[in-house]
């Protein structure tokens, strides 16, 4: 189950009135963050979250942290993943672990390039028309996977090589199931979900009714 919001479709105000339902540790990690805009994404996509486990018929678990720092539900059949950049937030729910990274289509250094794709994948992205498309691609693969082990950066980028899917939306690689999509100028890749069905979108509307909600 997958989910996603347009940042840029929600006011203030109402992210203010979304941060009660966060988890409290959540709300105070949140409050440290000094860019506002980046305070606004993580509120969004906590919110998606709630609303996603509503949705299934859920209150909010209690949260933990393993030893590598992944967030997790205690004692709750689901696993969960969250990302956001500038244009888009998403939550994914599974019954399994998940990773899921969201990245507004961006280019890169030659350095940062070099640091992260491997030798396969440095080529396709010089040969290629859409540099920024295809680069954006890899990145996320990349991070959905690592996010999906639990491993973060220290599984080491560059050794992994998602040439052999540069054009590919849906996939196995690694021993995991990937699918890509390009939502709000950015991309999204989800590895591990179980659940083929196609994300959905969170309105602003239905954020107002989960305040309601919360409130009744």
């Amino acid at each position: 189950m997958i989910y996603y919001a347009d940042p840029r479709a929600f006011d203030d105000a109402l992210l203010q009135r979304l941060t009660p339902l966060l988890p409290p540790e959540k709300q105070t990690a949140i409050a440290r963050i000094k860019h506002l805009p980046a305070r606004n994404q993580a509120i969004l996509a906590w919110a998606v979250l709630v609303y996603a486990l509503r949705e299934q018929g859920f209150a909010l678990p209690k949260l933990a942290q393993s030893e590598t720092g992944k967030p997790y539900f205690e004692d709750f059949p689901l696993h969960f993943n969250l990302s956001h950049t500038d244009t888009l937030v998403c939550a994914a729910l599974s019954a399994s672990p998940v990773g899921i990274d969201a990245q507004t289509l961006t280019t890169a250094s030659d350095a940062v390039v070099r640091r992260v794709l491997s030798p396969a994948e440095r080529k396709l992205l010089a040969e290629a028309d859409d540099k920024a498309a295809l680069f954006t691609r890899f990145w996320t693969q990349k991070e959905a996977y690592a996010k999906q082990t639990g491993e973060g950066l220290s599984c080491g980028f560059s050794s992994l090589d998602f040439a052999p899917c540069a054009q590919l939306d849906a996939f196995t690689a690694y021993g995991c199931a990937f699918r890509l999509w390009t939502l709000c100028g950015a991309v999204m890749t989800v590895c591990g979900a179980d659940d083929p069905t196609p994300p959905a979108e969170v309105t602003q509307q239905m954020m107002v009714s989960l305040v309601a909600q919360n409130q009744g």
